[in-house]
């Protein structure tokens, strides 16, 4: 019968390894007399280092085992390793990483002076000299157009301003006449309340109607003051909005006119 839970008895054992170079590789060769490709484990850790174990029974509960650590050079991918097993030796092949070599351009050809004549010179001035000209008139028409909207700004605020103070002059003036024909017919009331109650006549109705009338005037011509007032601030609002406006779309024009007379010069 045979005998299970026997303990094993362990012996280290060295192998003797040695590096050699191919073209694309490097290769680790290890001297393994004795072991088969199942006995063996090959990996690489993550400190690239690559690590060799084997174990083997050698008689009885005699075992020969080895454990190995060897440092990968740097200049080969560790993602390509592979391993062989073959007539008692193990080949690890490690390839090169491969480095790509720069490849210099072939020398352009130098092209030879051009010789241009004194008629290619003279329209090439020419026609530098009009896009110069080009420019300078966009520039010049910008102001000029800034100018004139800013005038006609002044003149606008000015004329609102001068309506304003009219309408303000005409309202003082209805408030006067209205306040001076309230304290008259304050007078004549206390004047009927010193005689003798009776029916108002013809006169003092008049006069009635005609404080009325002045009263319904001054109140008409205080709201249309406050009403137009309105009114012109918004127009002011309103036109410096528009004015605004009109300076940003020639901004834009002008840098628009720059940009293409540039890209022209390049060209």
């Amino acid at each position: 019968m045979a005998n299970f839970g026997i303990e094993r008895v362990y012996q280290e054992f060295e192998p003797v390894t040695r590096w050699t170079s191919e073209p694309d590789a490097e290769v680790l060769v290890a001297d393994l007399p004795g072991f088969k490709k199942e006995q063996l484990k090959v990996a690489v850790t993550a400190t690239r280092k690559l690590r060799l174990i084997g174990e083997r029974a050698t008689g009885g509960n005699k075992w020969l085992r080895f454990h190995k650590e060897i440092p990968v050079p740097l200049t080969v991918d560790t993602d390509s390793i592979s391993a062989m097993f073959k007539d008692n030796k193990l080949y690890i092949r490690h390839p090169k990483i491969k480095t790509e070599i720069p490849q210099t351009k072939p020398p352009s050809p130098v092209k030879p002076p051009v010789i241009m004549k004194n008629h290619d010179l003279h329209e090439r001035k020419q026609g530098h000299g009009q896009k110069a000209m080009a420019e300078k008139p966009s520039g010049g028409k910008t102001d000029q157009l800034k100018h004139d909207a800013q005038q006609k700004t002044d003149q606008l605020k000015h004329d609102a301003e001068q309506k304003t103070d009219q309408l303000k002059h005409v309202a003082q003036q209805l408030k006067h006449d209205a306040q001076q024909k309230a304290r008259e017919l304050q007078n004549g009331k206390k004047e009927l309340i010193g005689e003798t109650k009776g029916p108002l006549d013809s006169k003092d109705e008049e006069k009635d109607k005609v404080g009325a009338k002045w009263f319904e005037k001054y109140k008409e011509a205080t709201g249309n003051v406050v009403k137009e007032a309105k009114n012109k601030r918004q127009l002011l609002c309103n036109l410096a909005a528009s004015v605004s406006l009109v300076l940003l779309i020639l901004l834009y024009a002008r840098n628009a006119v720059r940009s293409s007379f540039v890209w022209d010069t390049e060209e």
